[in-house]
């Protein structure tokens, strides 16, 4: 499973600039990725599916409570700068920030980075990151609302929903790519190790022995 999050929300807007809230943004690209990986056969949860604000625990215990393996959290950005950023764990190997941030690229969006936060007390800096348990979570930010430069295309709705949907299909490819290691067994003489092996083979299972120190 997926879980989608819209950022801010009700009382709070998030960025605003040039008459655009964030929160209005982050609502309109969540829906349309969930009805997006909807149409793909993937399940999916919404945080939120209106203009309600969440308190960062409601936020974070729906995330962390849902038995999804991802969450997308998406924002937009403002303060100076330009280009999308995505942000994951300091724990993460950083690969599905990574995708998504190259899906953002090859949709037509400019990178400014890819990175980690660690706060002053050595966790994660962003409660998105710090409460969410297991779930990989990434922040997705599209854009800065206040540059002329990334405005000159978030303005257009359909460019909004592109980078949506190239965000959840890098989601699904990393899901994808991911894999679990099962050992079935560990034995002191190597010819048991063979037998079970050869098992595992004639039953389509992927099988190595892996000599142990």
């Amino acid at each position: 499973m997926i879980i989608i999050d819209a950022g801010h929300g009700g009382t709070d807007p998030g960025a605003c600039a040039k008459g655009i809230k964030e929160k209005d943004w982050t609502l309109e690209v969540s829906l349309h990725q969930q009805l997006f990986l909807k149409n793909l056969g993937i399940q999916t949860m919404l945080t939120r599916t209106e203009d309600k604000g969440l308190t960062p625990s409601n936020r974070t215990n729906k995330v962390k409570s849902s038995g999804g393996s991802i969450c997308i959290s998406n924002h937009f950005n403002a303060g100076g700068g330009k280009g999308a950023e995505v942000i994951h764990s300091i724990y993460s190997d950083g690969k599905l920030a990574t995708a998504a941030g190259h899906a953002l690229k090859e949709a037509g969006m400019p990178l400014r980075r890819i990175f980690s936060r660690k706060g002053s007390d050595n966790r994660d800096y962003y409660y998105m990151h710090r409460l969410t348990g297991s779930v990989e979570t990434i922040i997705v930010e599209y854009g800065f609302l206040d540059s002329i430069d990334d405005m000159a295309r978030l303005h257009t709705h359909s460019f909004r929903l592109k980078l949506a949907e190239s965000v959840a299909l890098s989601a699904i490819k990393f899901m994808k790519q991911s894999r679990y290691v099962v050992q079935a067994g560990a034995f002191q003489e190597k010819n048991h190790a063979l037998r079970l092996c050869n098992e595992l083979k004639a039953k389509g299972y992927d099988a190595i022995i892996k000599q142990e120190d």
